[in-house]
């Protein structure tokens, strides 16, 4: 396999941890209680239809990635090496941002909370933090994914030998398959069963939710026999728009399916359901070999604005819900239309963000725990012949 389709995936890690700030900044407006713990006076129907959509492949994609980079670092280091970086990589910000972030957005919370319901809300959220209760709430939050992924890997451990043999002649057969989708979407439709709308779960707590480290272990799995037969790559490139639109085409009748069961809560609706659970699983498959076609196509020659994009991206989703919450609080008061506080909250959020991450963590000792290494700040300098693979530093954001 050329060097170059290392450029197109890691841009492609990178592009799905960044729509996590479109995702986010939706929740806001959704129309369906209990997405987030904040929502705005305006809602509409097109933020429950983006974040459906998004939260269909965003994560999938993301998992197919990371199978594939645990791979490319277990070949080249041995498992024990490749345990330890994703180790470093994903627990210290793991860590460190539930004692930094969460804190923030928790504040944020209960200060949104206290004044929708009496004066002073700011002496009332300092009271809360002062009677102890912090501990008690503490959870991942947006970061859940981290702590999925780490379970993710633990739970490779035992199964290495399996993963070693994914260069089997099936599954060759399925990644040079035009409908290769097709195949695959079978397996997650059956871990979709267990969950309890049909879609993939966002899980609370630190305690493992097995079905949920299942459901993403078929995308991890994928992406680990992408590596083993990475010469197969070229066969991926035919994917694109025909997937991506076909993805979108199910969009309405997975939406009318998931308000139905919503409109139902208190009684198992079985054909919405598996309407619900067909759609998403047929999504995030299409769009997998979509977006992998589209950027082994388009995004395979080394960039400096990709490359900085990539290395921005975990700080980026890291930090983003405190950047929203501090836009969009203020906002709930502005009489305006839903769709065009969210543009406006996207407007303000991301270039605070990237102002940031050029200051603080690029070039600091921010930069050394995300990307493994401080960085100049503004665009790198990519050198005129591509790095060969195993040099290419490893970003972080899986």
């Amino acid at each position: 396999m050329h060097h170059d389709r290392y450029h197109a995936f890691d841009s492609l890690r990178g592009s799905m941890m960044l729509l996590g700030v479109l995702l986010h900044s939706a929740t806001m407006y959704s129309t369906i209680d209990g997405v987030w713990w904040m929502k705005d006076p305006q809602t509409g129907r097109w933020a429950d239809a983006l974040i459906l959509f998004v939260h269909a492949f965003r994560l999938p994609v993301f998992f197919v990635m990371a199978g594939f980079f645990a791979c490319l670092l277990k070949e080249k280091r041995g498992w024990q090496a490749m345990l330890e970086n994703r180790m470093a990589r994903l627990g210290v910000p793991f860590l460190l941002a539930l004692i930094s972030i969460f804190p923030i957005l928790r504040a944020f919370s209960l200060y949104s909370h206290f004044a929708a319901r009496g004066p002073e809300p700011f002496a009332a959220t300092l009271n809360w933090f002062a009677s102890g209760r912090f501990g008690q709430t503490l959870e991942p939050g947006h970061m859940w994914f981290l702590e999925t992924l780490l379970w993710t890997l633990l739970l490779a451990l035992p199964l290495m030998r399996f993963l070693d043999r994914l260069d089997h002649p099936a599954l060759r057969r399925v990644l040079t398959a035009r409908w290769g989708w097709a195949a695959l979407a079978p397996l997650t439709f059956l871990t979709l069963l267990m969950t309890e709308a049909g879609v993939l779960d966002t899980p609370k707590g630190f305690t493992p939710h097995w079905h949920v480290v299942a459901a993403y272990f078929v995308f991890f799995a994928f992406g680990w026999g992408l590596y083993r037969n990475r010469e197969l790559l070229p066969s991926l490139r035919r994917g694109g728009w025909p997937e991506i639109l076909a993805a979108i085409a199910l969009l309405a009748p997975t939406l009318v399916a998931i308000i139905t069961e919503l409109e139902n809560r208190d009684t198992r609706l079985w054909t919405p359901f598996l309407t619900v659970a067909a759609g998403t699983a047929l999504t995030c498959w299409l769009m997998i070999y979509g977006l992998i076609g589209l950027f082994l196509r388009r995004c395979s020659e080394p960039s400096p604005l990709s490359r900085y994009l990539s290395d921005s991206a975990y700080w980026v989703y890291l930090v983003h819900p405190i950047a929203l919450v501090t836009i969009q609080l203020p906002m709930t008061a502005l009489p305006a239309p839903a769709f065009v506080k969210f543009l406006l909250g996207i407007a303000f959020a991301v270039p605070a963000l990237y102002w940031t991450y050029d200051r603080w963590a690029r070039p600091t000792w921010v930069g050394v725990i995300l990307n493994g290494r401080r960085h100049p700040r503004g665009l790198p300098v990519l050198h005129q012949q591509p790095v060969p693979p195993q040099t290419c530093p490893e970003p972080a954001g899986d």
